[in-house]
């Protein structure tokens, strides 16, 4: 294992531009602070209406492969046999698919009996460019968006070559959709169910009807604290909603893929495949020792049989989970935008919190820096100016609704408070992209320009009936409760509140952040859960004496936090680092959530050394008591890009200087891979709010 140097970075103070949150200043503000499409274009219905614990993946851009794709392979991932061998496929033009049979329950073997019940997980592998007689990297890099419930396979089909370029063209990529997600079988889906007649199939458009009618339903409620009754009635409706899942998971017992989602089991899945791909790759003609790692003298930096991995958000804590079941399994785990584990598994996710405020008045500064390239901007305008129109217009909103008429369905559309906060917190996982379509909007909002809000603020085409008259998709392509199922299943602790409990929780996270009425709509989820995965859940939060000490493991891992992240804080990074010996932390000088979203040189070259050559930056030291993050030591990246500012290839190459082909290359997949992940609904707050962000992004270019 190698150690990477950095340079010595100025004080953010002493920067041309500062780009990051001051945590010491948010700190103190933060206790001051009071309580208070899918693209198959043949079925539109394929992505109806999205909620926050369906699929995580926002229509358009994250859904099943292009239209030419799917008629030029005529893909039908039903029509793959499943096996307990890695049998590749070809599909998606030039990849191969496979469907991997597994245990549904490790507790009960598949050689023990014919009868025990089986997952059929959907794999996607992108291969590498290989030469000479070299077919297959030692181990492959697998992928996890984030959620929990996105799909791997679609992440690796649609960012696998970007993802290659930044970690090596020879590296094999492998992209799979966890239990109960996607094409993966059987399905985590609450509201299809059989017909009565015996050995019938889910009638799963019926079921995804009688869905766009529930959540339909609630899409009116808004916030948590949108009105006196808004938390109640959320309440009523998740718990209303868990009875259905398990009535659903009542069906099939003990073999029911509901009481087998949680995370330790997703991890094993992922052994499963470790194990399946060494298998494969035995019966190749080639010298096993084929990848780039492999060859390198030092046998220690060897991932053969071991896990090399990046995931996203949600992927962060699953390969954590991995890293602390099978310590000794760990090749290369790159985690990027650090879930807190204890907090993960606690009954309300409420820490994330703690950066989302800084991300969010980051606005009010960019906007002023950009001058009049940001739309909301107005000449002599101070920073406070601006925050203060920007509240003057949301109070007015708050009192006003936005009224319109949708130009494609003929339909009236109401704007509310809570549509436009949800809009808002969506952007904060992008700026560096988003922000520019926010100033937009916002001054369409304060001009009246209600004709383009109308193009922009739209009803989901999911809602029109016509596609309910077609041919029906298959069932992957539909929306399920996975993430719901996953996140309820993980918590050592189950939610199950009074209405009093819950509302002083949301006072709680009110001290935490302006947002935790939008954070609240989402977490409140999880009341009354009654469904107990067979596995018990991760012990993340055992306090000492009965902490384990850190977690030594054959690797040591990577962590990659934002400064400032709205969902998963910086802190959160450090955290996790320091319970594994010897991880290292990358943190980058931008806002959003994963690093995906800004393009930093130094980031993209800590990863693809990680990957590649095996060098760990050096463990996070944190600074004395009270400046724990302030005067931390750890290695800190400045970003290439901020809001207004974007990252354009040709100016910094005359700029930089630089002359490595590989890192040039590393580059543009960064670049294509942020412009990909802008649109990933990590949480379900993209879902639901009624916002067309590709529209007023092409407006924004007009």
């Amino acid at each position: 294992m190698e150690k990477s140097t950095q340079e010595e970075l100025p004080l953010l103070s002493e920067r041309h531009t500062p780009r990051a949150v001051n945590h010491e200043q948010t700190l103190t503000t933060n206790a001051r602070r009071n309580r208070r499409p899918y693209a198959y274009r043949g079925a539109i219905i394929a992505f109806l209406f999205f909620v926050w614990w369906s699929m995580i993946l926002i229509p358009k851009l994250i859904g099943p492969p292009p239209k030419d794709v799917v008629e030029n392979d005529q893909l039908d991932w039903d029509q793959i046999p499943p096996s307990e061998r890695l049998e590749w496929h070809d599909c998606y033009e030039k990849l191969k698919c496979a469907r991997l049979t597994v245990p549904m329950d490790y507790n009960r073997p598949l050689n023990a009996s014919k009868d025990n019940p089986k997952v059929h997980i959907a794999v996607v592998l992108v291969p590498g460019v290989h030469v000479g007689k070299e077919k297959a990297s030692t181990s492959p890099l697998l992928l996890n968006p984030g959620g929990p419930g996105g799909s791997g396979v679609f992440i690796a089909v649609y960012m696998g070559r970007q993802i290659q370029a930044v970690v090596g063209t020879d590296q094999d990529v492998i992209g799979f959709d966890p239990r109960g997600i996607g094409a993966t079988t059987p399905r985590a889906d609450c509201f299809s169910h059989p017909p009565t007649d015996p050995g019938g199939e889910e009638d799963y458009v019926q079921g995804q009807y009688h869905r766009m009618l529930w959540y339909g339903a609630g899409s009116a409620i808004g916030v948590v604290n949108s009105s006196s009754v808004a938390l109640k009635k959320t309440d009523e409706r998740a718990r209303a909603a868990a009875k259905l899942c398990e009535k659903k998971a009542l069906l099939d017992g003990d073999d029911s893929i509901f009481r087998h989602l949680s995370t330790p089991t997703v991890a094993t899945d992922m052994l499963s495949i470790v194990d399946a791909w060494d298998e494969w790759t035995a019966t190749l003609e080639s010298d096993s020792s084929n990848s780039k790692t492999a060859k390198n003298a030092d046998n220690s930096l060897s991932t053969k049989g071991k896990l090399v991995y990046w995931g996203f958000s949600y992927g962060t804590l699953l390969g954590a989970t991995f890293a602390a079941m099978f310590p000794d399994r760990v090749g290369r785990v790159a985690l990027d935008g650090v879930v807190d584990a204890d907090h993960y598994v606690a009954p309300v996710w409420s820490g994330s919190l703690q950066d989302t405020d800084a991300t969010y008045t980051s606005f009010f500064r960019y906007c002023y820096e950009a001058g009049e390239k940001c739309a909301f901007y107005r000449k002599g305008d101070t920073i406070p100016e601006i925050q203060k129109r920007f509240k003057n217009i949301m109070d007015d909103i708050k009192e006003n609704p936005i009224t319109l008429i949708d130009p494609n369905a003929n339909m009236p559309l109401v704007v509310s408070y809570s549509d436009i906060r949800r809009v808002i917190f969506s952007t904060l996982y992008a700026p560096t992209t988003t922000y520019p379509g926010v100033a937009m909007i916002m001054d369409f909002i304060y001009r009246g320009n209600l004709d383009i809000l109308a193009r922009i603020f739209t009803l989901s085409p999911m809602l029109e009936l016509k596609p309910f008259c077609g041919p029906s998709p298959p069932a992957y392509f539909y929306p399920n409760e996975a993430q719901s199922a996953i996140m309820c299943s993980d918590k050592r602790y189950p939610l199950n509140e009074t209405l009093p409990n819950l509302e002083n929780i949301y006072l709680e996270m009110a001290n935490l952040s302006s947002f935790a009425d939008v954070w609240m709509t989402l977490m409140v989820g999880c009341d009354a859960w009654a469904i107990k995965a067979i596995d018990p859940p991760m012990r993340w939060d055992d306090a000492p004496p009965k902490k384990p000490a850190q977690i030594q493991t054959s690797f040591p891992l990577l962590f990659i936090s934002n400064t400032a992240d709205p969902v998963t804080p910086l802190y959160a990074g450090v955290k996790m680092a320091q319970k594994f010996k010897d991880a290292g932390l990358v943190e980058q000088y931008s806002e959003g959530h994963c690093s995906l979203t800004a393009v930093s040189r130094c980031t993209i070259g800590n990863i693809r050394a990680y990957f590649r050559e095996g060098k760990v930056p050096p463990p996070p030291v944190k600074g004395p008591e009270g400046r724990e993050l302030v005067d931390g030591k750890w290695v800190k990246c400045v970003a290439d890009e901020w809001p207004w500012h974007p990252f354009e290839a040709g100016a910094w190459l005359e700029a930089s200087g630089e002359s490595d082909e590989g890192m040039i290359e590393a580059m543009e997949g960064a670049v294509g891979m942020k412009e990909f992940y802008k649109h990933v609904d990590l949480f379900g707050e993209r879902a639901s709010a009624p916002v067309n962000l590709d529209m007023a992004e092409l407006l924004l270019r007009q």
